[in-house]
């Protein structure tokens, strides 16, 4: 589970997060929607600590996300994140891509990630086209390549903005 607990975020005298409370329970994918400059991606590096936060608490699982530090490099690792850009690397493949976190990050054998990648891929439509680049697809494309590691690799939640 995910919590938010009367967060704040400032940038200067601009209040972008006002006490923001939010549930996420373990496994449930959540969509935040709202219109430019509402703090939606704030929201979103909030939760993984990409931006600090100046009040509140974000707990994982019961636990306080810690500020920095290995503990916070753990809980990064089980909160998937897909952002508007999608920021996959132009100069690998698709399938390498998708394996990239799980072989460096996760420490998963590479043959068993590769195996799982294109199980993944299959389940977001584009098994197909894993031996191509990002450029080579559409952005619709792009997009699944970056929700796929989020369609079972065990987070304990998602945020896509």
């Amino acid at each position: 589970m995910i919590a938010l607990e009367h967060v704040n975020k400032h940038f200067g005298d601009l209040h972008v997060l006002k006490d923001i409370t939010l549930e996420i329970p373990r496994g449930q994918v959540v969509v935040i929607l709202g219109p430019s400059g509402s703090g939606k991606s704030t929201l979103c590096r909030t939760i993984n600590r990409l931006e600090p936060i100046d009040g509140g608490t974000i707990r994982i699982d019961g636990a306080i996300l810690p500020e920095e530090g290995r503990a916070l490099a753990s809980l990064r690792a089980e909160v998937g994140m897909v952002f508007q850009s999608f920021n996959l690397f132009s100069h690998k493949t698709i399938l390498d891509n998708v394996t990239l976190a799980p072989i460096k990050v996760r420490k998963h054998n590479k043959e068993t990630a590769r195996k799982r990648a294109i199980e993944l891929l299959e389940r977001v439509g584009i098994a197909s086209q894993k031996d191509k680049y990002p450029a080579q697809l559409s952005g619709g494309q792009q997009q699944r390549v970056a929700i796929a590691p989020l369609a079972g690799h065990g987070t304990q939640g998602h945020a896509v903005r």
